[in-house]
């Protein structure tokens, strides 16, 4: 049964500072180093118990096109999670969801939002599953959602389900999500089909992060994708943003979100005043040491 009657809690998004694929395992999925950082871009999800109603999951979202059925990552993480702790609900479990995070654009909103609802599983019902159990149910999810469970700054390797902790970087970004859509599937395809791709440098990216010298770091931003998928709408974004003043500028994931680095907040709010007619899609966002926040409960 549940300890509260109601939680709320803040789902971060991601964006990849490096993203390159290394290799690829005898099961066809891909072998990577990238470092993700959390971001302060966040959606929320709201939980609460009706335990005059059936046992089961009512989701709830005025976002258009976010499906409200178990297809989707929070529905499947709160199966998931019933399944490994063998807790019953004691009734109908409502989440209502305030999307923030630009969907299918790189930044992980889906796999935020299904680490956000097992983290928020654990503290409602007060099951005390550790972190590293919360990951191994996540990784069923989606490769992204065992470091969306940690979140923080992190070299994910494997096919991300390897995390080492980094020190994260003193700046600030500016999003912005050009009018294009790219397809993960369709962006490993091309992927496959480059002769000699380029190659990150990530001993340097590591080692001039850990000195904390943001603008020698944002040299060596890398993302294997953008060769891949070549868009004119991701590069102008790109230039766009170095136009306003960002040190370097890269999509994240597999696109199609493209984020700036700026020393300091300010600069990066006089960037987005610039480029918020450009972009429907623009936000300033700094980095997190969490993925998720507890905003408030109510017993």
């Amino acid at each position: 049964m549940a300890l509260y009657n109601n939680l709320k809690v803040k789902a971060y998004g991601k964006i990849n500072l490096l993203l390159d694929i290394i290799g690829r395992r005898e099961d066809g999925y891909h072998m990577l180093n990238t470092v993700m950082q959390s971001v302060s871009l966040y959606d929320t999800l709201e939980l609460s118990l009706d335990e005059t109603a059936p046992e089961g999951i009512e989701l709830i979202c005025d976002k258009e096109g976010f499906p409200l059925d178990s297809t989707n990552l929070i529905w499947k993480a709160a199966d998931l999670f019933k399944e490994f702790s063998h807790i019953r609900f004691g009734g109908k479990l409502i989440v209502k969801v305030e999307k923030n995070i630009p969907s299918q654009a790189g930044m992980g909103g889906g796999s935020a939002d299904a680490a956000a609802m097992l983290r928020a599983m654990n503290t409602f019902f007060g099951t005390l599953i550790d972190e590293d159990d919360l990951c191994d149910i996540g990784v069923k999810l989606g490769a992204d959602v065992p470091f969306c469970v940690k979140g923080g700054t992190r070299l994910c390797q494997g096919v991300g389900e390897i995390m080492n902790l980094l020190p994260s970087m003193e700046c600030a970004f500016v999003i912005v999500k050009p009018d294009v859509s790219v397809s993960t599937p369709e962006a490993y395809r091309r992927y496959d089909l480059l002769r000699d791709p380029p190659r990150s440098n990530l001993d340097y990216f590591l080692k001039s992060l850990s000195t904390g010298n943001v603008f020698s770091t944002s040299i060596y931003l890398f993302n294997v994708f953008e060769t891949a998928i070549d868009l004119p709408e991701i590069a102008k974004a790109r230039q766009d943003l170095k136009e306003a003043g960002a040190l370097n500028s890269l999509m994240t994931g597999s696109g199609s979100v493209v984020f700036g680095v700026y020393e300091n907040e300010e600069y990066a709010k006089a960037a987005a005043e610039k480029l918020k007619d450009k972009y429907s899609c623009c936000h300033v966002c700094t980095p997190t040491k969490n993925a998720y926040e507890l905003m408030w409960v109510n017993r």
